[in-house]
């Protein structure tokens, strides 16, 4: 997109009409639950599959904690073996230059980090470790192990699109009015280009600098 070699209408077209198309297995109007009111709903046993990641169990098992939860990765593809998992880093640790007792915060994050510790973190929140070790993934992971194990994860695309574009907004806008895939596709290729502008200047600015270097 930043090159101007592809646009958004035309690689997310299959991804629009497929997320589209998942509204017929939802209840009749998806669109009365809030994130709080679908993991309820779930954990009350009125669905028996929930669009969701792994980061929304613990909160379902506030509700019902006995309840026997397994994941598996989006079947997004005709190829089974072309599967991927979305997985991505929204947390982290820092301690900023003008901290004041830096000693005191690096101590607590060598705490924190303890293998024990983050074995326990594991276990209260389902999650999976940044950090290399022997850790033990949560049973309600198992059925994505495999994709864990072999590294067969892709990152998060809405960690790459600018915050003015309400991605967010602009999904459930286009799920609520009927889903103008067109118009939904034209729109995002407009915001990208128009909050983006400054990337895509930087990007053509570095393509003439090194155009003789191919």
């Amino acid at each position: 997109m930043n090159k101007g070699e592809t646009t958004f209408s035309d690689e997310y077209r299959e991804v629009a009409e497929k997320t589209q198309a998942l509204l017929a297995y939802g209840p009749k109007d998806p669109f009365a639950y809030d994130y709080n009111g679908a993991c309820t709903a779930f954990a009350n046993g009125e669905s028996a599959m929930y669009t969701i990641g792994s980061y929304a169990i613990p909160q379902i098992q506030t509700v019902n904690p006995d309840m026997d939860i397994d994941s598996f990765v989006m079947p997004a593809n005709n190829d089974a073996s072309e599967n991927k998992l979305n997985s991505g880093v929204d947390l982290q640790f820092s301690v900023m230059k003008d901290c004041e007792n830096k000693e005191a915060a690096y101590e607590v994050l060598d705490f924190l980090l303890k293998d024990e510790n983050v074995q326990s973190y594991l276990d209260e929140q389902k999650a999976v470790p940044c950090k290399e070790g022997d850790f033990e993934l949560a049973s309600t992971l198992d059925g994505v192990k495999s994709f864990i194990e072999e590294g067969r994860m892709a990152d998060y695309q809405d960690h790459y699109y600018p915050s003015e574009m309400s991605v967010d907004a602009q999904i459930q806008t286009f799920l609520m009015k009927g889903g103008d895939v067109d118009a939904f596709l034209t729109k995002f290729d407009t915001d990208w280009k128009r909050y983006n502008r400054d990337i895509i200047r930087k990007v053509e600015d570095y393509e003439k600098e090194h155009a003789d270097e191919d």
